[in-house]
């Protein structure tokens, strides 16, 4: 259960920890392509380093998307 001193005290790295989970997903490249895009409509980022964790999902989207172009090219391989 989330309180309000949990949203308090969310920042810089809560915001990476949650990238890390969309990372994680079998989606990931199009959950975080979504997220770089959606965070140019985001107003409010409090205590969050916006560049910062910006840079950080960009990066884990080149590795998503690295990890996909490979699969894809084992795949075909394997066939």
């Amino acid at each position: 259960m989330t309180t309000a001193n949990d949203n308090r005290s969310y920042g810089t790295s809560g915001e990476k920890a949650f990238l890390d989970r969309l990372a994680a997903s079998k989606d990931a490249a199009t959950l975080l392509s979504n997220y770089i895009a959606a965070a140019e409509r985001r107003v409010a980022w409090g205590p969050i380093a916006k560049t910062e964790v910006l840079l950080y999902a960009e990066l884990l989207l080149g590795n998503a998307q690295a990890a996909a172009s490979t699969a894809q090219r084992v795949g075909r391989a394997a066939a």
